[in-house]
């Protein structure tokens, strides 16, 4: 009898939450988003709002087959089954998303919302950044601060595909921003797709190309690629525009060794020892210079 009641939790949620799904299907499945910017946009949007409470399901499937004693596999295989119907179901419904409110009452709330997320992304309390960036969200559809600090809290949390789909559709919804696209190559490099993220970034340049990290970043792809020279034309650009930037010298006396290039090498350390004399690593970068030829 006490084994029983668990399966029966199970079975229940698992048919309450299909119900709430089925709701939204045959209106869902009439709907040719595809001919339709408005609605194909929305199912752009919707997405990061579903994969959230899949997520939630996930949790719910976890704990319950917990207490299922192990002599219920066969429950536990429909209870696996009927979560695949719920993904089904809930990748074929749809939030419908409303228009922007812009009035001052509302954008002061977003930015409270904003503020308040940021706040707690930096103590490390993730979940709760992501339900405030998503609140921001249902009250100002059109704030990009609100996807740029949703995409870069699943990055935090390690959700890899949540926060490309958040930065896919940032880049569609507004394409002349570039901290969207630098945003997506930084998602793209964390999965190792190394040439995306460098197009990507390129693409960001192209639309921005005053702002150091993005050259630094790139800087860092290129290196991953096993293609020093390109680096270095990337670091060279980001130091035309703010020559004293620590991480920036750094990473070109880094690339100055690799490429053997003595002369280089010895420069960007001069100019490391001049703006930052307290480096913690200047002994190390001198043993480096003498070694090259």
């Amino acid at each position: 009898m006490i084994t029983i009641i668990p399966l029966i939790v199970i079975i229940t949620s698992m048919g309450t939450i299909l119900i709430i799904a089925s709701r939204h299907l045959a209106k869902a499945a009439a709907l040719d988003v595809s001919k339709i910017p408005e609605e194909r946009d929305a199912v752009l949007k919707s997405a990061i709002l579903e994969n959230r409470l899949l997520r939630k399901v996930d949790q719910l499937f976890k704990f319950l087959s917990a207490i299922v004693s192990p002599g219920h596999k066969v429950a536990q295989s429909l209870f696996v089954k009927g979560l695949g119907s719920i993904r089904k179901l809930e990748r074929t419904y749809r939030f419908q998303g409303g228009l922007p409110d812009s009035s001052k009452k509302a954008q002061t709330k977003v930015r409270d919302l904003i503020a308040e997320a940021q706040e707690l992304s930096a103590t490390g309390k993730l979940t709760q950044a992501e339900s405030k960036y998503l609140s921001a969200i249902k009250v100002d559809p059109e704030s990009t601060d609100a996807y740029q600090g949703l995409g870069d809290t699943y990055i935090a949390m390690g959700e890899l595909g949540q926060a490309l789909e958040t930065f896919e559709y940032y880049t569609r919804q507004w394409p002349q921003e570039a901290r969207g696209f630098a945003s997506l190559a930084t998602t793209l490099e964390v999965q190792g797709k190394l040439p995306e993220a460098k197009d990507h970034l390129l693409h960001a340049l192209s639309i921005n190309n005053e702002v150091v990290e993005y050259h630094i970043n790139l800087a860092d792809v290129y290196l991953r690629l096993n293609d020093p020279e390109k680096a270095l034309s990337s670091l060279q650009k980001a130091q035309g525009l703010e020559p004293n930037n620590p991480k920036l010298l750094d990473q070109l006396f880094t690339v100055s060794v690799l490429l053997e290039n003595k002369s280089l090498s010895e420069e960007v350390l001069d100019k490391i020892k001049k703006t930052n004399p307290d480096h913690g690593r200047i002994a190390e970068f001198e043993k480096k210079v003498k070694k090259l030829k």
